[in-house]
């Protein structure tokens, strides 16, 4: 047994701090890189089709062009699967001991083939790819330097806060997303590691883009009260569009796994995404020139056209599992569907037009929270990207509406049902090492653990509870040890336990 790996001095966690901030540096400088090459690929992308547009004679480059991109992308994903897809459920498979990842191919495959893809103009988004490259950065520096298996999955969780740290210049937001979606508790030493990370990935990403929020909206004032009830409505309708959303997304994987072959796959995407490159440009790439143009002058018809638009090529784009993101286009379309709200409601009850603004903000908040489940992430990312404290009270407000209708639709958060085919497919390399490692879990409240003894609670076979840390001070377990909610519990197995081990756990520490 390595009792270093449960010690905590304050050295160990000074190292542990130093071995973030590197990570943080290398994910922050990697992420900006990858966010720079995703910037000129779409622009260029944009550029040749409407050129192409202009000059239909190029149609057959044009197709064959996309012919080679299909190959290359193809010849990626298949080579390198840890690569394909948003990245992130690969990275919480890897923190929960699912998968083998070498960072290296990994980094390297995704980082060119979500280049790719964006120049090709397929409905994608750089956040996802970040965080892979960011805990791919996180696994680079531990597997150096770190001295335990806990701390190399804790600096790779540091890296995938850093990731999205750079990816949107949102430093809080990379932090609370890996604590909310990723482990879904929360530790201390897990807090400030991250920090640390998208603290110092934040300052890349600031010297190489600036300091200005990623979308600039104009607020000028806020939502009245009296007006709230028309939030109740517009957080029930993202309730519904997410778990229609997440259920459209899987269904349209599962039609393109029909088809066998992953370059045919590729190809079809391409070709569809093609066409609507020359026909509706507007709505392929990532679309952040889009969410700039969003308007009240845009007209109804128009935004309704936008929104469907996007919404169908995302589910194309997404449906061939080609790497790149799902979460900046979901917050596109929740941008979508709030400029359709407003117009309607802003026309019928003749509100001031600067609200217009307000609800396309709350509507992304609520479609993030509602797709993803993660709705302090998606409160705190839209003020970061919009820099403005003005909507908190809404933003909360609708996220807690679309939270529970989603809920109560029994729609699953979209990265564990993508992790949950993935597994199922076992397409991706188990981790079937049998080497012992530590991971640390939390006692939550009102799970079954809670104010039972030890010897009264069925831990996995081969599962050694090593460490209970409850306020600041380390107990050692015994039988009549009482465990209490907030405990930090440190466990020993066999890696090739862990994946067993740790879906029993939750059902005695997490449930009741």
């Amino acid at each position: 047994m390595k009792l270093k790996d449960i010690e905590k001095s304050t050295n160990k966690n000074l190292y542990l701090l130093f071995l973030s901030v590197l990570v943080g540096l290398t994910a922050g400088f990697l992420a900006s890189l990858y966010r720079l090459a995703l910037e000129k690929a779409e622009n260029l992308g944009l550029g040749i089709y409407s050129f192409t547009s202009s000059h239909l004679i190029f149609i057959p480059l044009l197709i064959l062009g996309l012919v080679l991109l299909a190959l290359l992308i193809s010849f990626l994903m298949t080579r390198y699967p840890m690569s394909s897809g948003s990245g992130i459920p690969q990275v919480k498979g890897q923190l929960q001991g699912y998968f083998k990842n070498n960072w290296f191919t990994t980094a390297f495959a995704k980082f060119i083939a979500g280049t790719l893809a964006m120049f090709a103009g397929l409905s994608l988004g750089r956040e996802g790819p970040s965080v892979q490259l960011g805990a791919s950065m996180g696994q680079m520096v531990s597997s150096r330097l770190a001295e335990t298996e806990r701390h190399k999955r804790i600096l790779i969780a540091s890296g995938a806060s850093a990731g999205l740290s750079a990816a949107f210049n949102a430093p809080l937001s990379g932090v609370m997303f890996t604590l909310e979606e990723v482990f879904k508790y929360f530790s201390p030493l897990i807090l400030l590691t991250c920090m640390t990370s998208a603290m110092a990935a934040d300052m890349v990403a600031r010297l190489m883009f600036g300091s200005g929020p990623v979308f600039h909206f104009q607020i000028v004032g806020s939502i009245d009260l009296s007006n709230y009830w028309l939030l109740i409505i517009l957080g029930i309708i993202l309730g519904f569009f997410g778990a229609f959303y997440n259920w459209t997304l899987l269904t349209s994987q599962s039609l393109m796994k029909k088809i066998k072959s992953p370059f045919l796959r590729v190809l079809i995407t391409l070709l569809i995404v093609g066409v609507t490159g020359l026909v509706f440009p507007s709505i392929i790439g990532s679309g952040h020139h889009l969410m700039d143009s969003f308007s009240l002058g845009m007209g109804l018809g128009f935004l309704c056209l936008v929104l469907i638009g996007k919404y169908l090529i995302s589910m194309i784009s997404y449906a061939s599992v080609v790497p790149g993101g799902i979460f900046f286009p979901l917050l596109v379309l929740g941008a979508s569907l709030g400029a359709v709200f407003a117009t309607i409601v802003i026309s019928i009850f003749h509100l001031p037009s600067h609200l217009f603004a307000n609800l396309v903000i709350l509507a992304m908040a609520g479609t993030f929270t509602a797709i993803v489940r993660a709705p302090m992430t998606g409160i705190l990312l839209l003020v970061e990207m919009t820099g403005s404290f003005d909507h908190l009270l809404p933003l909360a407000f609708v996220s807690l509406i679309a939270y529970v209708v989603a809920d109560l639709l029994k729609a699953e958060p979209i990265y564990d049902l993508l992790l949950e085919k993935m597994l199922k497919e076992k397409e991706i390399e188990i981790d079937d090492s049998d080497k012992q490692m530590m991971f640390e879990t939390i006692v939550q409240f009102d799970s079954i653990a809670d104010r039972k003894k030890l010897s009264e609670i069925n831990l996995p076979e081969g599962c050694l509870l090593v460490s209970v840390h409850r306020s600041g001070k380390d107990i050692i377990p015994h039988g009549d040890t009482e465990l209490q909610a907030g405990d930090y519990l440190t466990f020993l197995i066999k890696r090739e336990d862990e994946v067993l081990a740790r879906e029993q756990l939750r059902l005695v520490l997490n449930e009741k």
